[in-house]
């Protein structure tokens, strides 16, 4: 009896054995994911020399016309001066005194013009003075602000590097610069001048061309007696940085 009870309980823990569903227990991943290739992005391992290429984007032609230019000029552009040497009125201080520039175009003068040296004036101290020192002076004025070497230049063409027999030296160089001043300021300020002259890169350039009226053979006669006067002081175009133009 004991015998056969444990016979059926026997069978009884088999069959409830071959009814249970086992679920196994999930283990974690040791790799990840995989991202599909349309999704990936990649950060690639790169050997060698690498070449690495630069985009230059154009300068606004308003700014271009005011840099150096290392290009020959158009024969349609009148392009004289740099606006920074032209409105420079105080040339050559970086190399000494005001008393030091002002012999440097005194020495000019001796060297290319000397009956411009023998001229003299009397300062408002009752001191004789030569025109170099009265150029320096009056270039700073609010009717000239130019150059002293431009202004000088530019009134010993106008004079044909004469004395005047009717004025004083003085008065005359000063009619000059007020002139000079007079187109440039005309010229920066008049849009409808600017747009009858496009070919004049800037206010400097046309102030010079206007003085001496329009006539670019006269432009050009100053240009040389500048370059041979100053032109290693000081060149009219500066090419420090040159820059290439860009198209």
């Amino acid at each position: 009896m004991k015998r056969q009870f444990l016979v059926s309980l026997y069978i009884l823990i088999l069959f409830s054995l071959s009814s249970c569903k086992v679920v196994p227990i999930e283990q974690p991943s040791l790799t990840p994911p995989v991202t599909p290739l349309s999704t990936q992005t990649h950060t690639p391992f790169v050997t060698g020399t690498v070449t690495v290429q630069t985009t230059l984007t154009p300068m606004p032609s308003s700014i271009a016309t005011q840099l150096p230019t290392c290009t020959p000029i158009p024969p349609d552009v009148i392009y004289i001066i740099d606006e920074a040497v032209y409105n420079n009125s105080h040339p050559g201080l970086e190399c000494g005194t005001a008393m030091e520039a002002i012999d440097k175009l005194q020495q000019a003068l001796e060297e290319h013009h000397p009956a411009w040296t023998a001229y003299t004036w009397e300062d408002f101290q009752s001191k004789d003075r030569n025109i170099a020192y009265y150029i320096w002076n009056v270039s700073t004025t609010q009717l000239v602000r130019v150059n002293p070497r431009v202004l000088l230049v530019t009134a010993g063409i106008a004079l044909d590097w004469q004395v005047p027999a009717e004025e004083e030296l003085t008065d005359a160089v000063s009619e000059v610069g007020a002139a000079l001043t007079k187109h440039y300021r005309e010229y920066q300020f008049d849009e409808d001048l600017r747009e009858r002259y496009p070919q004049a890169v800037n206010a400097s350039t046309y102030a010079l061309y206007a003085f001496f009226g329009h006539d670019l053979e006269k432009l050009n006669r100053w240009a040389n007696e500048y370059d041979r006067m100053f032109g290693a002081l000081q060149p009219r175009i500066l090419t420090e940085n040159c820059q290439p133009n860009v198209p």
